[in-house]
């Protein structure tokens, strides 16, 4: 009996603490391919990314979304605004209102 909850036991505790370490090192290899916006780089960081479910959807790769955000910005810039105050005028909206 005491080896059955030995055995318990241990299967409790280690199954935890091997997908801690599992995850840990699939962390470290992602980080060192800089891979996290593409394919799993290895065997390991595949069985992490499925135990955790991790989908890279929206996730882009730094030079791209940089790439991304000045354009749109850059078409930001060509809209033009509208100089009109919110409904509830600029008190209610935190605005500042002109000085008597």
């Amino acid at each position: 009996m005491i080896i059955l909850l030995t055995a318990i036991a241990v299967l409790i505790t280690g199954v935890p603490l091997t997908a801690v370490v599992l995850v840990t090192l699939a962390s470290w290899h992602e980080e060192h391919a800089r891979s996290i916006a593409g394919r799993a780089p290895g065997v390991l960081t595949g069985a992490a990314r499925r135990l955790l479910g991790f989908r890279a959807t929206g996730i882009a790769r730094p030079g791209h979304a940089a790439a991304r955000n000045r354009r749109s910005r850059a078409r930001l810039a060509e809209e033009p605004t509208d100089d009109l105050d919110p409904v509830g005028g600029p008190a209610l909206t935190g605005g500042s209102l002109p000085l008597r």
